[in-house]
Formats: structure tokens, sequence, C-alpha cells
């Protein structure tokens, strides 16, 4: 626009001072004379500032379609710089997208997962599994079968199966941390609260769970349902898989799977919500760091609601070990009621109870606190 109104004052300049400037043909007309001469000298005249001024007309609107010509093309190169740079940005957003919501890249939050859920196994969780599998397997109670375990095996054997826990914990805990931060964050983008984005992530990160779970779970469970047993005396993680591929082949790994998978999603649903609910609508979370443990207590605790569906569980891949035929979930439900009544779903209530609370401390706790 700047351009243009310069063109325009010029054109105006130009025709008046082409107007009102002597040209040699309206100085010659002078020296001449009047009369019809005159007459004509002046026409001549005329027609040729006439022809100065449209010559001027006719550059000065090349000048302005130079000028817009120019200015279109600034402002393509504009736009287009403006999408490269866009573009750019674009780019470099996704590559440095490689992080969850909260922040932190990928692999830390992998990291963490696969660290806490490994100090939980190995500070205690497995001891309370090995008791609780024991348990739910057979007719002791927590007691007998604590001391059974130890007079076998030592305390160390509370331990057995350490190194199959170890590959699971490390892919679980990792699998667990990422998927249930990814969830949270989108649940509480779309406007949930913190309790629903806690029990959305601890479902998923359950299910994802599973598919580690079920096989480490199934080598898990004939190591301590065997142990002490003629024939059994060398069995270890690799052994025992081994043996199960070769008797049921790789799907065999996954027997019992609909329970595992049950099981996992309720569990860290139940034990990521309840402990949110204490936090947030009971208020503990204003007592600092004992109120975060003190909620992750409840809710640990509150997660063993569904001990019916881990007694199944166990039953399923107890009996693959012993290689006998699988029933279908309601098919061990009524062994169970049928031989135990009601009360024998929950077989092994008390030390699972104690690994809930223990696991989600480290798993649901920690994070909270540090503010994963």
């Amino acid at each position: 626009m700047r351009c243009r109104n310069i063109i325009v004052a010029s054109i105006l300049a130009s025709s008046v001072a082409a107007v009102r400037r002597p040209t040699p043909v309206a100085a010659s007309i002078r020296n001449l004379g009047s009369g019809s001469s005159s007459h004509s000298s002046h026409l001549a005249c005329r027609q040729h500032n006439i022809h100065q001024i449209t010559s001027t007309y006719v550059t000065s609107y090349q000048n302005v379609a130079s000028c817009s010509t120019a200015t279109r093309r600034r402002k393509r190169t504009r736009i287009r710089s403006g999408s490269e740079s866009e573009s750019s940005v674009q780019l470099c957003s996704v590559a440095a997208g490689a992080s969850t919501p909260a922040g932190r890249s990928i692999s830390a939050t992998l990291m963490r997962g696969a660290f806490l859920r490994i100090a939980s196994d190995l500070s205690g969780g497995t001891a309370f599994e090995s008791v609780k599998c024991r348990v739910a397997a057979t007719t002791e109670n927590a007691a007998e079968a604590l001391r059974g375990i130890v007079q076998n095996g030592g305390v160390t054997a509370l331990w057995s199966g350490t190194p199959s826990r170890t590959v699971e914990g490390a892919l679980v805990g990792s699998l667990f941390m990422l998927s249930s931060t990814v969830v949270k964050a989108q649940i509480k983008a779309i406007g949930g609260g913190p309790a629903i984005a806690a029990l959305g992530g601890g479902l998923i990160g359950g299910i994802a769970q599973a598919l580690i779970m079920t096989p480490c779970g199934l080598v898990f469970t004939s190591l301590n349902v065997n142990r002490g047993k003629p024939g059994h005396e060398n069995d270890n993680a690799f052994s025992v898989a081994k043996q199960i591929i070769q008797d049921r082949g790789l799907a065999g790994l996954y027997f019992g799977f609909q329970p595992m998978a049950m099981r996992q999603a309720s569990n860290w649903a139940s034990r990521a919500g309840f402990t949110e609910i204490a936090r947030s609508v009971l208020g503990l979370q204003r007592y600092g760091v004992i109120g975060e443990i003190g909620s992750g207590v409840l809710g640990g605790l509150g997660s063993c609601w569904n001990t019916p569906i881990e007694t199944i569980r166990v039953l399923t891949q107890r009996d693959v070990s012993y290689r006998v035929p699988g029933k279908t979930m309601k098919g061990y439900w009524n062994e169970i009621v049928e031989r135990d009544g009601y009360p024998g779903l929950f077989r092994g209530i008390t030390p699972r109870a104690f690994q809930a609370v223990w696991q989600t401390c480290f798993m649901v706790v920690v994070p909270n606190i540090i503010g994963i």
C-alpha cells in the first residue's frame, strides 16, 4: 500500500509538471508569432503533453504492477518460511515427544518402573508370593506354609525363583509404569478426576502386566508347588519353562491367561483407585509421607476383594505343573466351593494382603510422592 501511494503521488506530480513545463515545441511556437500557425502550434504542444502524461501513466502502472508482484512474492516467501518454520517446530516436537506426559523420557519411566518392581520383590514381595502360592495350592495356613518352606530349604527358599521373578519384575514394572502414566494423563486431559485417572491407569497397566506375568507366574507356581517332591530336586526357572513347552508347546506358557488378566486388571485398578481415594477424598495426603503410606496400605488391603480370582489362577497353573487336565474358571470355582465352601475362595488372603500393601507402596505410593 505504501509503495502504491508513492507511485500515485509521482504520477500526479509528473502530470502537473508536464502541463506546466514548456516543451521545445511550445518554445518554437512562441518564436513564430500568432495566427493559425500559433493555433496549430498550441495543438501540437497539447498533443505532446498528453503523450508525455500517457507515457508517465503507463510507466507508473508498470511500476505499480512490479511493486505488487514483488509484494506478493514477499508475502509468499513469508508464508512459505512460516510454514517451514511451523513444520520444523512440529518435527522438533515429535522428536522431543518421546516422553511421558509427566515430562520424563520414556526410557527413564521404564527404568523407574523396573527398579521399583524389582526392589519390591527382592525386599519382601517374593517371600510373600511364595507363602501365598503354597497356601492357595494346599490345605496349609499361612504359618504352616511359612514353616514348611523354611524347614525344607532354609530362609532363602522364600526367595525361590528369584531369577524369573527379577526378569518378570523388570518387564512388568516398566510396562505398568509407562502405560499407567500415559493413561492417567490422558484421562485427566479430558476432564477426569484424579481417582478416575488412577483407576483407569491401574486397569490398563494391570492388563499390560498380564502379558508378561502369565508365563512367569506359571513357572513360579510350579517351583513352589513341586518344591521338595521327588523328581523336582533340581528344578529351576529354565528347566520348568522347558518342560512346559515340551508338554504343551509355547501356548502352554499362557495357560491361565484369563484369570491372570482379570486378577491384574482388578488388582491395580483397585490398588491405584483406592489409594487415590484415600489421598484426595479422605485427605490423607495432607499428612505428608505418612499419609501417603497410609493411603497405600488402604489401597493394598482394599484390592484383596479379588482373592477368589487369584485362588483360581494358582489352581489353574498348579494343574499345569502337575500335568493334569485343566478346568474352566467356573469349574475351579465350583470345585473350591464344594470342597471348602466360599471361605475356600479366599485362601491365602493373609500373605496376599501383606504382598498387596508391599507392592502398592512401591508401585503407587512412591510414584505419587516423586510426582510420576
